[in-house]
């Protein structure tokens, strides 16, 4: 039998849970008519702090820990929280708990197939839990995949990962049938001689596999990828048309502070329009998104509102702009005569808030790495055509599809589906194992010779002069011009504002 490496108590804090949590205790049946967690079938993933509270209340009393509860207990320390840290011991220990007549609850399912691949749980073999995962991600129910994707992505974000190393990575354990390509690997459970891991193969789906015992570099403190190691992927000459967008409930610490930016116009007819955009954040008060967020369709200037609307989304936690540079060659009629090198070339904007958002780290800025083979790009947005303030993950591939001539950008296009909502989007690439910002999404050319995304790329001088303007540096930014949105708000009425 493999032994479970990589976590703090291994398998002797695992024997002692199941002494503990197989203990008895009485509960009340009026506290145990709802899951506080959403049911499998649920939009929703996580719960938020206040029931939370709740569930930490009910884990103090005995009387109240029945088995909905344990379920429930299982999915926090599965997931963690705000004041709650990650604890697969003790999440294990409450599924175990949470069980009738030795049977698993249908909603945790897929956290026991989590348990047997990382050597917790030896109910059925390793293989059946990861066709589990596979068969969720193959059903055709974007729902089913993306819940399937998360919990594997928040395991491997907890499990040691490692380089594939000099040794390499195999399909069998005799080490006769190596993996071709393989970056990097969740090591699962290790015997003697052999560790099981987990690879994403070139399609993105899932595979177990065999690693020599000190095949690889050393583990990596922290998980796989920062929580996103197993991602939907366009196939290889996808033309962008292709979705392989994927929920995702909560973006990597690694990922910069994203959220929507909201327009309200009054158009040149009269009528009024809306407009959400994805901004992410460059400090505690500046915003990245893109310039054409601050015009109506029309061309129309006259803003009614000018918000930026953070996690927990509701109006009432939205914070106004109050200041604004857009780049200086941006003019939101290229968007009507065609002229795309234009339009999208200069389709950035910095956005000043009103009041300080805390952020984790600052985001570092990079121009298009030219070398990259693939060009792996990744994205996090709030599309349109999905549920209001749901984020969605894209990995894509990039290629230049236009240098940029004089102030302009170079223009890059992606391979992948994109939607409104998405435009402003940072596009993150890796450099040395650290996300960097080197885009922001603009538009989707749709003509008789392209249909994909396009993105304007940084340079050396747009990033010099974001630096200056997020240090509020009195030298005037060549690249930008200053845009008040306080001079430029109109009057209207108080039920047309957020």
């Amino acid at each position: 039998m493999l032994n479970f490496s990589g976590l703090g108590l291994q398998l002797i804090a695992r024997r002692c849970v199941l002494g503990v949590f197989l203990l008895s205790a009485s509960y009340s049946s009026a506290d145990c008519e709802r899951s506080v967690f959403p049911k499998s079938a649920s939009p929703e993933l996580l719960v938020g702090a206040d029931l939370i509270a709740e569930l930490l209340a009910a884990e103090k009393s005995t009387a109240r820990l029945c088995p909905v509860r344990a379920q429930d207990l299982a999915q926090l320390y599965f997931w963690g929280g705000p004041s709650v840290n990650v604890n697969l011991v003790r999440s294990y220990g409450y599924a175990l708990k949470s069980r009738t007549t030795e049977r698993w609850g249908y909603d945790l399912r897929l956290l026991h197939s989590a348990f047997v691949l990382a050597d917790f749980d030896q109910s059925f073999s390793p293989e059946e839990a990861l066709r589990h995962f596979q068969r969720e991600i193959d059903s055709g129910v974007a729902l089913r995949r993306d819940k399937a994707l998360a919990v594997l992505n928040q395991l491997s974000s907890l499990l040691p990962y490692s380089t594939a190393g000099a040794g390499g990575v195999f399909k069998d354990r005799d080490f006769r049938q190596p993996y071709a390509d393989v970056d990097g690997v969740v090591i699962l459970a290790q015997g003697e001689n052999h560790q099981r891991v987990l690879v994403s193969d070139a399609q993105g789906m899932p595979q177990l596999a065999w690693m020599p015992v000190g095949g690889g570099d050393q583990p990596r403190a922290q998980g796989a990828i920062d929580g996103l190691y197993v991602q939907r992927r366009p196939p290889p000459g996808a033309s962008g048309a292709e979705d392989s967008r994927q929920q995702v409930w909560r973006a990597p610490q690694s990922a910069p502070s994203t959220g929507v930016l909201l327009s309200r116009f009054r158009q040149r007819d009269g009528s009024l329009f809306e407009s959400r955009c994805t901004a992410s954040q460059l400090s505690e008060q500046w915003l990245i998104s893109a310039a054409h967020c601050l015009f109506a369709p029309d061309g129309s200037r006259q803003i009614l509102s000018l918000r930026y609307i953070a996690s927990p989304f509701a109006l009432a936690n939205s914070i106004a702009v109050t200041r604004v540079w857009v780049h200086r060659e941006h003019d939101s009629g290229d968007q009507t005569t065609g002229n795309v090198a234009s339009y999208s070339g200069s389709d950035i904007a910095l956005f000043k808030l009103a009041q300080s958002l805390p952020i984790n780290k600052r985001p570092i800025l990079a121009a298009p790495l030219a070398n990259n083979p693939v060009n792996w790009v990744d994205s996090f947005a709030y599309p349109s055509d999905k549920a209001r303030h749901s984020l969605w993950f894209s990995r894509c591939r990039a290629s230049l599809w236009q240098r940029g001539e004089q102030a302009l950008s170079d223009i890059y296009s992606l391979d992948c589906f994109s939607h409104e909502g998405q435009s402003g989007a940072a596009l993150l690439q890796t450099i040395s194992g650290t996300p960097h910002i080197i885009g922001v999404l603009s538009s989707r050319i749709h003509n008789e010779k392209i249909n994909k995304p396009i993105f304007a790329a940084l340079n050396a001088g747009l990033i010099a002069d974001i630096g200056r303007v997020i240090a509020d540096e009195a030298e005037i930014p060549v690249n930008f011009r200053a845009y008040n949105a306080a001079t430029i708000l109109a009057d209207v009425a108080p039920e047309l504002l957020p």
